[in-house]
Parts: C-alpha cells; structure tokens; sequence
C-alpha cells in the first residue's frame, strides 16, 4: 500500500544503457496503484519507445520524457522534476532506477522511513548488496566513485529553491551530483538494501563508447565535492562520527603496508577505500602533509588506481608548498596552444593563475580551432581579467608553428609550452627556477608527473640521463624550458606531424644540455581516450621523422616491414632496444658528462652522415606530403 495523505510523485529514470523490459513498469504501476509514474530515458533502443508508448496509451498512467540522443537525458530528467514539483509542491518524490528490481514493500517502507525522521530531507538505498552504511560512509563512497542512486526519496521543498534541479551539463552524474549537493544542506537515511530484490549490471558497452565524457564527469563532481570536504562544509556530517571513520582507516592502512611488506595485497578495492578515506579525512583534519605523504608512498607501491589519482590530484593543485607569494626577475612565459579543447582551458588557465610565483605571462593562441574555442577562450580572457593573460588567434599550423608563434610573442627567460587540457601546481615555476639557478648546463626541468583519466600513475620521476631521451620521451611537453636554450635550437621544428616535444629533447642533448627531474609532482597530464578534434594519431609518421632527422642513434640497415615494427612496438613514443645503433650510444653518450669531448664527438659523427634539410615522410620522398598527413591525422590542412 502506498501513502494516502502525503503526496508521493514517482519518476522512473534510466542510466545510459540500461534494459527496460515491460514487466518491470507494469509491476511498479501495480505497487504505486493510482498514481503516475514518470519515465524518463534518454538513448533508448526504439523498440524500447515503442513498448513505453504503447503502454502509456493502454494504462493512461505514464508520462512520457524519452530522449533519443544521450546529450538530453539531464535535461529531460529535468523536465519531469519540474512537472512532478509543479503538482506536488510539498509533497515527496520518490526516484527509482530503471535498472533495479524493488521489493514488494520497498514504496511504503521507504515513505514510512522519511516520514518517522522529520529532521531528514532526503533518503537514499545503498548501491552495495548486503551494506547499510552510515550517512558519512556513504558521502565518502560518494567522494570516491560517484554512483547512480538505485532509489531515493526526496522532501520536494528541498527542490523548490533550486530553478535549474540538475546540472544540465552532467548526462552520467547528475543524479549523484544532485544527492552530494543535498547533503550538504539536510541530514538523510540510509534506507536497506534489502528493498532491492535485483541490483542492476553496468552497461560495460555504454561505458566503452562515452569513456571519455564518463571521466571528466567523475572529475568535475568529485573536485567540486571533494573541496567541500577540504573545506569542512559538509556540515550536516557528525563530526565525532567523520574522526571514528578516520581513526578506523589510519589503523586499517597500518595493517595494509605490513602485508605489503611481506608481499601481500588481499583486495584492492580495500587498498583503495583505506588510502582514500585516509588521505581525504586528513585533509579534513588539518593534516595535509601526511595526505601527501601517503599518496606518495601509495603510488610507489601499487600504479594505476584512477580514485586515488583523482584525489593526489586534488592535493597537489589545491596545497601549496609555499604558502606566501613570491617573484623575482626571472619571467616565465607559457603558450598554450590552442585546438578544439576549450572545454579543458580554465583548468589549464587557472592554474598557471594560482602560482605562487607571480613573475609570468600567458599567451593563449588559438590554431585555428573549428569547434567553439575561441569564443571559450574570449570570455575566460573577460572574466579573468588580468594583463598577464594574452590571447591570439591564427590559421591552423600545427604545435610546432604555435608554439613558435607565441614564443616569439613572449619575452620570459624561460618557457613552459602548456597543452590546454592539462595543469601545473601552484609551485611549479618557484621550484622549477630554483632547479634551473643551481644548474646552468639544465635547458629544461623534468617535472615528476601525475598522469590521469584513461591512465592513473606517476610518470617521469626517476632521475634523468641522456640515454633516455634516445629510448623515449624523456619529459613532457609542458616542461620548464631555458629561453637561449630553445633559441640555439631555432625553437621548434614546424614540418613535423606530431611529437615536437620529443624532437627538442633529442636536439637540445646533442647541443650539451641536460636536464633536472624534481622530486615532487609539479605536472598534471591528462590522458585523454581520444584527443577531441583530433583524428587518431598514427606512431609511423611521427617516429619515422624523428629518426630520420637523429639517424645516428637508430639502425639504418633494416628494411621497412622491421621499421614498421619497431614503430609499432610502443602505443606511445619509445624504441625498442634492438632498434637502437648501440655502437653510437655506448661511443658518444659515455662523453656526456664532459661538455667540451661530448659536443667534438657529436659533431665528428653528425659529419660522418649526410646533411639532413628535412625529415624523411613514411611511404613519400614528396615533402608536401607534410600538409596531406596532418589533415588526415587532425582534419585540417595546416599552413606550409
């Protein structure tokens, strides 16, 4: 039986890809007996369409708010809070997930429940079987992994004050961003897991084709929520109750690094709830350092957790080493080019903003973006409002020609070519500069780098020698660079199709330079599924000119179906050893140390080879061919 005097609204909503098979919506029309239920899908199957529509018009009790495309589903959800609210403006309203099997008694135990706890705005099932988990565990499970709510129930005069209901532009979370944002206003329950009879399975098709769009949802909620824990606003949480979870996972992540020292990790899924809720609980004590410290020793014991990257993320970007600003003669410029990434822009803007030295410039260049970019970068220029911050706009030439053009438009000692979908910590340029005063022979520092999205791990943290830059790809692109340095080279080359950034270190080694690795991630790469804009990026063209413009480190005798391999070995820009002209390296990078012999030697067995004018093109000798392998790979015809 469902309540008789409060006014219930029901809305069925369906995560992307669930199955919604007709019996399901016939049993909740029996259990709601006279009430509407509410649909609303968005990428449905047709025949899904079909068999809703045809249930509408046989019971007269559905409502209907069905999107064919997955760009409408917040925005149809919306809708039909909008209209039930308008009905019920005092009422409840009750959402179930399309995906799950309820019990018989789950609509009035669930009313029954909100209703015996009037200091509660709002009560939600648990999405673990067999779990009934305090309200503080389950924001942090929230923190962690946001998750669509199986069924909650909801005071609607905690929905009236808000006009827009739902961010409009979350398709995956907005469910679970709307919940985050309701506890911090109001106290909830915790309803049984017991009144689901079947937890529905994930869509692993759904996830696959919107993996990227997935993850920079997940990103979006968990920064914004994770700082309202930063910064103690969750008010609604017991204290003494947030300390007891925090003191449980101190003693739990003890016992973790004490099998970890014997050789055993039991559960990684415990590995990552301990090391989260410690390192997120920290931070809300006061104790920062220790958050660090631990994300630290986390990721040198067991790689590739995207929860826990997400947070040391957050940490790093967010808690400064330095807690003063400070500046001094030394400018630093950055570019950051600028191709059909808008949406990412402000993250990469803001944080160069946030430094804690404030001697630099911005130069944003849009390469001729053909997406809404540069109207993006327009209005972030406006609303930021500061001098340092340039932006110029240019016919597409590709990296090298961009971040030619906004070095020449620049005027720091040093230069750091930023990507717009990635970050700096705020003590990037004060560390990085310090590094560069007490080495003079560095052209560029090496920032120990936290990789996030379809990869989670720390990258480029050892310790830097030559021989690497030959293997791979030494640094990332968005490294400290010494002005001079870049000027001896004639800055980048502009006929390449990709990887400009592996060139220059190979280029600036042969010329004497060496680089500083830092000890502490400074650097925030995102590896995105698929660069949007961008066509996929094949390894052939890219590595087969690099090689060809540095021949005297690769092996030149073999034909090209073992080339084709060797530059296939690697998804990203690495060599495997056998195709590396050994006798070279063991001869020239052993001189390295010693500036004068090392630089004779190259320059006698750079003699020993032919003049090198340009890159060699895979399957062309027509160096026009340049221009038709970038607007295959990035679907437009760059300027020669």
């Amino acid at each position: 039986m469902t309540n008789k005097t409060t006014p219930v609204a029901y809305i069925l909503t369906c995560p992307p890809g669930t199955y919604l098979p007709e019996p399901r919506i016939r049993t909740i029309l029996e259990r709601i007996e006279n009430n509407r239920l509410a649909i609303s899908a968005a990428g449905v199957p047709e025949r899904t369409v079909l068999m809703l529509q045809k249930l509408a018009k046989e019971t007269n009790r559905l409502d209907l708010f069905l999107a064919p495309e997955l760009s409408s589903s917040t925005v149809f959800l919306e809708k039909a809070l909008q209209e039930e609210l308008a009905h019920h403006p005092t009422g409840l309203t009750i959402i179930i997930n399309g995906g799950a099997d309820l019990s018989e008694n789950a609509f009035p135990s669930a009313i029954a429940d909100i209703k015996n706890s009037p200091n509660c705005g709002l009560a939600v099932v648990s999405h673990t079987p067999g779990k009934n988990p305090s309200s503080s565990s389950f924001v942090l499970d929230m923190l962690q992994n946001p998750f669509y709510p199986l069924l909650t129930i909801l005071r609607n005069e905690l929905l009236k004050p808000h006009t827009s209901i739902l961010r409009e532009n979350l398709f995956f979370f907005a469910l679970p961003e709307l919940l985050l944002r309701l506890s911090l206003q109001t106290k909830f329950k915790i309803l049984p897991s017991t009144y689901i009879q079947k937890f529905p399975a994930s869509s692993k098709r759904t996830q696959k084709e919107n993996e990227q769009r997935i993850m920079d949802e997940e990103n979006s909620v968990l920064e914004k929520y994770q700082k309202k824990i930063f910064e103690r606003k969750f008010t609604t949480l017991p204290v003494r109750e947030l300390t007891d979870i925090y003191q449980h996972h101190i003693t739990q992540t003890m016992e973790l690094f004490k099998k970890l020292q014997n050789g055993i990790l039991e559960s990684v899924e415990d590995y990552d709830q301990h090391i989260f809720r410690y390192c997120l609980l920290a931070i809300f004590s006061g104790e920062t350092e220790n958050a660090r410290q631990m994300m630290e020793t986390s990721f040198s014991v067991v790689g590739e957790r995207p929860a826990l990257m997400r947070l040391y993320k957050q940490i790093v970007l967010n808690f400064s080493l330095q807690n003063q600003p400070i500046s001094g003669p030394e400018k630093v410029s950055v570019v950051i080019p600028l191709f059909n990434q808008g949406h990412y822009l402000e993250e990469a803007v803001t944080s160069v903003v946030r430094q804690t030295w404030t001697n630099w410039e911005v130069i944003i260049i849009n390469d001729g973006s053909t997406d809404n970019s540069y109207d993006t970068a327009k209005e972030l220029l406006e609303r930021l409002d500061d001098s340092r911050i340039k932006l110029i706009t240019q016919e597409n030439r590709g990296k090298g020609g961009t971040r030619n053009r906004g070095i020449k438009e620049s005027s720091g000692e040093f230069v750091v070519t930023l990507d717009s979908d990635d970050m700096i910590t705020p003590d990037y340029f004060a560390v990085g500069i310090s590094l560069m005063k007490k080495n003079p022979r560095a052209a560029w520092i090496t920032p120990k780098t936290l990789v996030f999205g379809k990869d989670n791990h720390v990258a480029w943290g050892d310790e830097y020698a030559p021989i690497n830059t030959i293997i791979a790809c030494p640094s990332p692109s968005s490294s400290l660079l010494r002005r001079c340095a870049l000027e001896q080279l004639g800055l980048y080359r502009e006929d390449l199709t990709n990887r400009e950034d592996a060139e220059i270190w190979i280029s600036l080694v042969e010329n004497g330079w060496t680089s500083v690795t830092t000890d502490i991630p400074l650097f925030i790469y995102r590896h995105a599924c698929r660069r949007p804009g961008l066509s996929d990026i094949s390894n052939i063209s890219s590595k087969e000119e690099i090689t060809s413009l540095h021949p005297w480190w690769f092996r030149l005798d073999l034909n090209r179906e073992i080339r084709e391999k060797a530059f296939t070995s690697f998804p990203f820009y690495r060599f495997p050893d056998w195709f590396l002209n050994w006798d070279n390296i063991n001869k020239i990078v052993p001189l390295f140390n010693n500036q004068e012999k090392f630089l004779a030697a190259m320059q006698k067995l750079k003699e020993s080879y032919p003049p090198i004018n340009k890159p060699c093109r895979w399957n062309s000798d027509n160096d026009d061919c340049y221009l038709d392998i970038r607007e295959a790979l990035y679907g437009v015809r760059s300027q020669k």
